[in-house]
């Protein structure tokens, strides 16, 4: 009996001592005398740390290939015409208007104060991540009481080197909004507990047009309700029926949007397989940040036909298990736990989206999880028995801060510097050897582009399971190669690489055109007629002019 009784007290007095009453840290106290200190340091940090970003180029999706987020159209030229477009159309198979409003804006200023635009993207996402961290400090305030602790937590959250990628990569802007817009809205909800609160809904509004991923905002609310205020479940689903109903309109435009081919696609059964998987990968990651890259080539399809990939989700299984029995004496370590978890789960696996055809696991998808992160930080500091652990602690977050200084900052300044160092770390260096091939060619660098695109290629021969992914990057890499080969007046290589693209590539109109144009030269108009009836047949459209140039120059041909 007396043991019973003493294990209870044990639990209320870690809930007395953890369960902070509601918002009994506000936004505004950052700036009081007591946090000026802190304050300080949480935008002062991140600012040197980020400072040399200042510089960087626009790469990958920023403006690759003419399509990349600064050529939409409303950023090219900024009209009523352009806006409506912006709020009615997707663009880049994304729904994001709020970002791309943003951005207009930053370009606007940009051209007044006589900003590169490069320099200005950038510093508006270094911006936004030290709000966002401000933010952090905010929220974890609530539910530990120790300011340093939660300091060393936010500081986790602002200079762990896997928040590289969202900061230092221009088009990530739409992450750090649409975390800043929860975080708000998270915010307001813990200030308005007794009653439902609108601005909290506008929020979260604004969160899901900056980047779909905010409907984690939904089990944010879900796990502190349950492990911060012990709702039971009638209570919790009550509270968060309206912005759950939101969030789910949001997922089902940002699914209509996206191309997902069903290649890329695993069953259903699966999925869970795949979600712990990447629970352990990611807790790697974290603790282990040295080997980081743009792309892991960890495609749900090709993790799912490794050994590991059944056996290895047990691990975080087992542990979750052992936390849900223990929840009620460490609720504040659930609660972070939950968070981290919650913060990338419709990128884990469980949900199918585009970009899982390359990779499953990327840097960015952690951004929003790094809160648990942190507030597992800042529960460790301040539970710390002595100050030798506290001083670990610090220890580790000095040996980070380096590594994002020093060694994955300085990766993204180009996109030479970018794929030349991602290649290292792709189980399948396909994708990376493709964008570094590619980044060669346009700066005239043609011999050592053609040993990547070779590579690029090879590296698809090999792939025992072909997915839509991998198979529009090697048709892209024909192409390109066979680009270099016209250049270097090897048509008939050109010819060989253009007729592998098209075949791998059938209904995109742009490998026709290469394909016919190396008939003509070769004066194969027989190929090119049977070529341009092809595409007639599968209804791909091409140019107008180019069943006109085929017949003119073919009539010449004749004539000669």
């Amino acid at each position: 009996m007396n043991r019973k009784k003493t294990k209870s007290q044990q639990i209320n007095s870690w809930e007395n001592a953890e369960k902070i009453p509601v918002i009994n840290f506000q936004f505004s106290d950052l700036w009081t005398t007591d946090y000026r200190l802190i304050t300080t340091l949480l935008i002062i940090l991140p600012l040197l740390i980020y400072a040399q970003v200042y510089d960087f180029v626009l790469l990958w999706d920023d403006n690759g290939a003419g399509s990349g987020h600064i050529y939409n159209p409303f950023m090219l030229n900024a009209n009523w015409s352009s806006l409506g477009q912006l709020l009615t159309e997707h663009y880049f198979g994304m729904y994001i208007p709020v970002s791309y409003l943003l951005w207009s804006g930053v370009q606007g200023l940009a051209d007044v104060l006589g900003v590169p635009l490069n320099s200005a993207l950038h510093l508006a996402n270094v911006l936004v991540h030290i709000i966002n961290g401000l933010l952090v400090f905010v929220i974890l305030r609530q539910f530990v009481a120790n300011k340093w602790a939660v300091l060393v937590g936010a500081l986790f959250f602002l200079l762990h080197p896997i928040q590289v990628e969202v900061v230092a990569w221009v088009s990530e802007f739409r992450s750090l909004l649409a975390f800043a817009f929860c975080l708000s809205a998270l915010y307001i909800y813990l200030k308005n507990q007794t009653k439902f609160n609108f601005l909290t809904l506008f929020l979260l509004v604004l969160a899901l047009l900056s980047k779909p991923s905010a409907v984690v905002f939904v089990l944010f609310v879900a796990a502190v309700n349950y492990f911060h205020y012990g709702l039971n479940l009638s209570k919790n689903i009550q509270k968060t029926l309206p912005f759950a109903l939101v969030a789910l309109f949001f997922v089902l435009v940002a699914s209509s949007v996206q191309d997902i081919h069903s290649s890329v696609i695993i069953e259903v059964w699966q999925r869970p397989f795949a979600w712990l998987d990447s629970v352990v990968f990611y807790l790697f990651k974290l603790i282990f940040p040295y080997h980081l890259g743009a792309s892991y080539s960890l495609s749900s399809k090709f993790i799912s036909q490794q050994w590991w990939f059944y056996p290895l989700a047990f691990l975080p299984l087992g542990l979750g298990y052992w936390l849900w029995i223990k929840r009620k004496i460490y609720p504040i370590l659930a609660l972070a736990i939950g968070l981290f978890l919650a913060g990338f789960l419709p990128t884990s696996g469980l949900l199918s989206f585009s970009f899982q055809g390359y990779s499953l696991v990327t840097d960015r998808y952690l951004y929003f999880a790094m809160l648990g992160v942190a507030l597992l930080l800042a529960m460790a500091f301040n539970k710390a028995d002595n100050r030798f652990w506290q001083y670990c602690l610090i220890g580790v977050l000095l040996v980070f801060t380096g590594l994002s200084a020093w060694r994955q900052i300085p990766i993204w300044q180009n996109e030479l510097q970018l794929w030349s160092h991602s290649k290292n770390y792709e189980l399948n260096p396909q994708y990376a050897h493709s964008n570094l091939a590619l980044e060669l060619s346009t700066t005239g660098k043609k011999e050592q582009a053609l040993v990547y695109l070779d590579k690029t290629i090879q590296h698809f021969h090999k792939v025992p399971v072909k997915n839509f992914a991998n198979v529009t990057n090697a048709s892209n890499a024909l192409a390109n190669r066979g680009t270099i080969f016209i250049q270097q007046k090897k048509y008939k290589k050109a010819l060989a690489d253009f007729n592998e693209s098209s075949r791998l590539d059938p209904y995109n109109p742009s490998k026709y055109h290469n394909l016919i144009n190396t008939m003509l030269r070769l004066k194969q108009c027989r190929q090119a007629f049977s070529v341009l009836a092809f595409a007639r047949k599968n209804q791909v459209e091409l140019p107008k002019s180019l069943p006109q140039k085929v017949r003119k120059t073919c009539k010449k041909l004749v004539k000669n």
